[in-house]
């Protein structure tokens, strides 16, 4: 039965060497050999044919009917190794080994993604809506406190933002008039009739076109006369004194006229300049109470909520007419997730806590009705998806531990083992523990890296070239040397081995492996355990 996966013992022994030291061997990839057959071939041969001993091994089972037998024993036996064994073998050759130190370590808080919550404000605590252990993501409100200094800055808010609504509807009309005022004044300068003039009484204007309009009036009767008395006097009907009367009145309707037009045009800029500034001014003390809104704690979405609040209360006497269009956005208010606690009137005073950034609440210290001042440690959110993995770095060591290095933390059974690098190494040393601290910014999706948690660090300092480099699993112990298997012509031996540097997985290999040569890389702990049970001698035909 041949088989890649095959492992058998040898059973049959030669005699190498005058000093009859039994040969075992172990076939690889044949069939069973038949001992006693084995045997007396081998006792057979001449003591001096040592180099054709192996041959002898391999006579054929089809030559002598008298051990068939035995090749029966030893086909029960190639099933039996075939189930037991699974036999790989490896090629010989150079490596890197990475050079690695062992460091003890604990799992710590990530302090990047740590947060502790505390009042704006001071104040009473309301409700209570987060507990320890619980998973919070950014912006969930955790608690709601009353605090009567927070409602003084938002009345404050809402009056500033009342002096600004007023101001924008001040600037709007004053707009308005000087916009009229000015096209009224460019009408009078093409000399219109009074019925002309009356189709601007709708405009918004204020006292400016009863001025203009008198004043234009006065100076258009002054003229008439003036021109009548004039057009009299020339031909000497009128007495000497009705014409100089008329003409000063006209003279004086006239400069009375270019007065208020001039007084009008003067006035209506600069109340449209100071109706602009006073905007601007309401809108500066708009701004500053929002951002004593923000120091306290107040989002967008909070703000927002006072604004629809001045909106609802607004006077009914000032309330635009009724909108019936559904569709109308401004006519609506839409209440979305979120909105602000305390929009309410009675609730003006009212105010959030929220979660900074997504985490797990770690530490809780509020109940419902206590005052809380501004510095109370309320919450302590952490974010557990990352930790900090702190390694204690021995003086030895020192020199050879730094940043960037790939780390390799196991903390015990149960926990899968991680992988990281070096992100800092400090530049001093503790005097008590004599040990610098080394940090690994490790990721924890899965949260099996709990803080608090004893770790043991594996850092791979370097990289070494070796000539030869195997795989520590592929050696054992036979009394007291360590060995690989390397395959023969009939079979498996062990083969001395003088080793050198090693890590945690691979081994160097100074004397008795060459580049090139095949060995066992699995199965060699089974092929000792073979040599163990059968009572074989490990070191025949070696030399031992």
């Amino acid at each position: 039965m041949k088989s890649k996966r095959n492992t058998l013992i040898c059973a049959g022994l030669a005699i190498l060497f005058p000093a009859a030291v039994a040969v075992w061997q172990l076939a690889l990839f044949g069939e069973a050999l038949p001992t006693a057959r084995a045997a007396d071939k081998a006792q057979g041969e001449d003591a001096g044919h040592d180099d054709h001993a192996a041959d002898a091994v391999h006579a054929d089972h089809d030559d002598d009917d008298e051990h068939a037998g035995h090749a029966d024993e030893d086909e029960h036996a190639d099933h039996d190794d075939e189930a037991q064994f699974e036999i790989k073998l490896a090629t010989a050759g150079p490596g890197k080994l990475a050079t690695e130190v062992n460091l003890p370590g604990e799992v710590v808080l990530n302090a990047d993604r740590l947060a502790h919550i505390v009042p704006q404000a001071p104040g009473i605590v309301r409700e209570v809506k987060k507990k320890l252990g619980d998973t919070v993501r950014a912006g969930d409100i955790m608690a709601i406190l009353e605090s009567p200094e927070l409602g003084e800055v938002k009345v404050q808010y809402l009056s500033r933002l009342a002096e600004l609504t007023c101001c924008s509807v001040s600037l709007t009309r004053m707009q308005a008039v000087r916009d009229n005022t000015l096209k009224l004044m460019q009408m009078l300068k093409t000399d219109p009739s009074l019925e002309q003039l009356m189709r601007t009484n709708g405009s918004e204007m204020g006292e400016n076109r009863s001025l203009l309009v008198s004043g234009y009036a006065e100076l258009v009767f002054a003229k008439a006369t003036y021109l009548r008395e004039k057009g009299l006097y020339g031909k000497k009907i009128s007495s000497a004194g009705d014409f100089p009367a008329a003409e000063n009145e006209y003279k004086k309707a006239d400069a009375h006229y270019n007065a208020t037009r001039d007084s009008i045009a003067f006035a209506v800029e600069r109340d449209l300049r100071e109706t602009r500034q006073e905007r601007r001014v309401a809108e500066f003390d708009l701004k500053a109470a929002e951002r004593r809104l923000h120091i306290l704690g107040l989002t967008a979405a909070d703000i927002k909520a006072l604004e629809l609040l001045a909106q609802s209360q607004a006077p009914l006497a000032e309330a635009p007419e009724e909108c019936t269009d559904p569709d109308c956005a401004d006519c609506r208010r839409v209440e979305t997730p979120g909105q602000s606690e305390g929009a309410e009137p009675e609730k003006l005073a009212w105010y959030a806590l929220r979660a900074p950034f997504d985490g797990t609440v770690i530490e809780k210290h509020i109940t419902l009705g206590e005052r809380l001042d501004e510095d109370a440690d309320v919450f302590t959110v952490a974010d557990l998806g990352s930790v900090w993995v702190d390694l204690s770095v021995y003086q030895k060591h020192l020199p050879y531990v730094k940043a960037g290095q790939k780390v390799s933390i196991s903390a015990g059974d149960g926990v899968p083992e991680a992988e990281g690098t070096v992100a800092y190494v400090a530049p001093i040393v503790d005097r008590q523990t004599r040990t610098a601290l080394a940090r690994v910014v490790l990721p924890n999706p899965d949260g099996h890296m709990r803080p608090g948690l004893f770790v043991t660090a594996r850092v791979t300092v370097g990289e070494d070239g070796a000539q030869v480099l195997i795989p520590k699993d592929a050696i054992q112990t036979i009394d007291g040397e360590s060995v690989v298997f390397v395959p023969e012509k009939e079979g498996f031996a062990p083969r001395p081995i003088t080793t050198g540097r090693a890590n945690k997985t691979h081994i160097e290999v100074l004397v008795g492996l060459v580049p090139g040569q095949r060995y066992v890389v699995e199965g060699a702990f089974e092929l000792k355990a073979k040599i163990i049970t059968s009572g074989l001698d490990p070191h025949a035909g070696h030399g031992h």
